[in-house]
């Protein structure tokens, strides 16, 4: 039985870019070669103890997949494509595939929609990609002039997002506080629930929360019952150290 859930974005909350490795850092990603993400030792020793930690991650099931997690931290439940897929054990749920691709397709038009302000974007600087049939992604030079012109096209079905030079045109109803609810309903209805996230991608997730754990920097967007936060600077230790003194691995004086 859960008493609680705790659901936690990956980039920058559980797991940082490999441009901020420090030494004694570990590298728990590459990617044709290069070093992609890392966690520092103090997670790699705290991760195989923590228990009902819930991955909610924008990445796509192949990128989840690349991440090499600490031998003993392998979580059961993985929401995958910004909420649209569901992992247990880390096979896609068919079920829940489903459902995301029924929301798409109600969206259909407004995405074809993105899709032509992407490609016909004079500052893109990478191809526009469907990631698992769910949503949309490209990269720009100016991510704030390209998020204007998306979300100038979008409508109120697709949510759009720019993080860095990452762009997205996302199914509304995908999203990561929605898929944690409805997770947390089918597996512990009633059950508290712990968010973490560092960007406003994770908002909705954050706002899903009993309790819901942020960098301070972006604090004005979040309301809920109970926050923790702290500064941006080593956020995925902070994180996984707070997670530890919920499952009673660390004291209370470490944090």
């Amino acid at each position: 039985m859960y008493d609680k859930l705790i659901f936690t974005d990956l980039d920058g909350t559980l797991i940082f870019s490999a441009a901020k490795k420090q030494p004694g850092d570990i590298v728990c990603e590459y990617k044709d070669g290069a070093e992609i993400s890392c966690i520092t030792a103090r997670q790699a020793e705290l991760l195989p103890r923590l228990s009902g930690v819930i991955p909610v991650t924008t990445r796509s099931v192949e990128q989840y997949c690349r991440i090499r997690f600490p031998e003993g931290f392998s979580p059961e439940y993985v929401l995958a494509d910004n909420g649209g897929t569901l992992l247990i054990n880390g096979e896609p749920d068919r079920e829940w595939t489903e459902n995301s691709l029924s929301i798409v397709g109600k969206c259909w038009q407004e995405l074809e929609r993105c899709r032509g302000v992407m490609e016909n974007d004079r500052r893109r600087s990478f191809e526009v990609r469907l990631v698992d049939g769910m949503f949309l992604f490209t990269k720009s030079d100016s991510p704030a002039e390209s998020l204007g012109l998306l979300k100038a096209a979008a409508g109120e079905q697709v949510s759009c997002f720019a993080v860095g030079a990452k762009l997205y045109a996302i199914p509304a109803e995908i999203n990561k506080g929605g898929a944690a609810m409805r997770l947390a309903e089918c597996i512990a209805p009633g059950c508290r629930m712990v968010c973490a996230g560092d960007s406003l991608m994770d908002v909705p997730l954050l706002k899903a929360a009993d309790t819901a754990v942020f960098p301070e920097d972006i604090k004005e967007h979040i309301c809920v019952r109970e926050m923790v936060t702290t500064r941006r600077e080593r956020f995925p230790e902070f994180v996984t150290e707070y997670f530890g003194r919920l499952c009673g691995v660390v004291a209370e004086e470490k944090l």
